[in-house]
């Protein structure tokens, strides 16, 4: 079985540099991080929608066409959410604008086999963790919050108001690579 093809919103350098910091964050609180991904397209990113059936060139179309005209845009991060069950991810809760939320709906409702759960528009930080250890992952962040930081040097940054959403990209995971289908950045 195929792994997830997925459409994905990326960051601006600025925001990208802000997620990299918390990922750093973590590891240096013995936290594994989606920082310790070694993949060479690998970025932070916002999933749109996924499916093992790789979009065909008509929704790819469709995907510029809905998703040109909207970006950049910014969106509100709202928060740190815990998604999962027996393992968990951590990831900072993203609020995107009602025309970004519609044209997220319209692409899975045309595209064959992609998951039709309810959008949670998310930037992860972090995957598989225990109860515990997420518990230590939150105290982590949050001394980052409050001033306390773990050493790492960068920009001081706490978490995100909003994020910069430049570009849509699509991920073929068969192939391993990365195509631009809207905006400057992909």
């Amino acid at each position: 079985m195929s792994r997830a093809h997925a459409l994905e919103l990326v960051l601006g350098p600025t925001d990208d540099a802000v997620v990299r910091e918390r990922w750093a964050v973590l590891e240096d609180a013995g936290i594994p991080s989606l920082g310790r991904h070694r993949g060479r397209t690998h970025r932070p990113h916002l999933t749109v929608a996924s499916s093992p059936q790789p979009p065909g060139e008509e929704l790819l179309a469709l995907a510029g066409e809905l998703w040109s005209p909207l970006l950049p845009l910014r969106a509100d991060v709202t928060g740190l959410v815990l998604l999962g069950g027996r393992r968990l991810t951590l990831a900072d809760l993203v609020a995107p604008p009602l025309a970004a939320r519609r044209a997220q709906a319209e692409l899975v409702l045309r595209w064959a086999g992609a998951d039709e759960r309810p959008w949670v528009p998310h930037v992860s930080l972090a995957t598989r963790l225990t109860t515990q250890v997420a518990g230590a992952a939150l105290g982590a962040l949050s001394a980052q919050a409050s001033g306390q930081g773990s050493g790492v040097v960068g920009t001081g940054s706490t978490s995100p108001v909003s994020l910069s959403l430049e570009a849509l990209r699509w991920w073929d995971p068969d192939a391993e690579t990365v195509s631009a289908v809207a905006g400057a950045a992909a």
